[in-house]
């Protein structure tokens, strides 16, 4: 990335659906699918290794800050939901790639467990980011591709089932 650009590694579910949930906000420049944060080198769907499907966001942080990109991410998924309930491919992480990025992530889930707007506790882990392991062409964009590709993974209100809205 240029200095004009910073890096987000979040996982919060199907990748696809975070894909096009995290594309949108102004200052977004580009978001690929991928896995990150497991044992095996070349993870995939079946044999993903305890890596967790992940969204690599480049952003302009002169148009969106770190702590805003978090906004949004903790606004589409469900960061209270455990690897019991989602499995471990599912799960809700941040892949900090800089100290600054781990404070501002802490930070944000005090305030998310403050808000109480979820029914319980976040259960968001914060780690390290390493090895990107990118998806496959047939997985990037899906949903720009197939809109109907794969249902909301919980009702969102005003959403009809087998759409994924856009944040305004």
């Amino acid at each position: 990335m240029s200095d004009d650009t910073e890096t987000a590694v979040l996982a919060g579910g199907c990748a696809w659906i975070m894909q096009q949930l995290l594309r949108h906000p102004a200052g977004v420049i580009s978001t690929r699918t991928g896995f990150m944060g497991g044992e095996n080198d070349h993870p995939a769907e079946a044999d993903d290794g305890g890596h967790a499907e992940v969204v690599e966001v480049a952003f302009d942080p002169a148009r969106l800050s770190y702590r805003g990109l978090l906004e949004v991410f903790f606004q589409v998924h469900r960061p209270d939901l455990d690897e019991a309930t989602v499995g471990s491919l599912y799960r809700s992480e941040i892949f900090c790639t800089s100290p600054e990025q781990r404070t501002a992530a802490e930070e944000m889930i005090r305030d998310v467990d403050a808000s109480r707007h979820w029914p319980g506790r976040t259960v968001t882990r914060i780690s390290d980011a390493g090895t990107f392991w990118e998806m496959g062409p047939e997985d990037q964009d899906y949903l720009l591709r197939f809109p109907h590709g794969c249902p909301p993974p919980f009702p969102r209100q005003g959403v009809r089932s087998g759409t994924v809205p856009t944040p305004s």
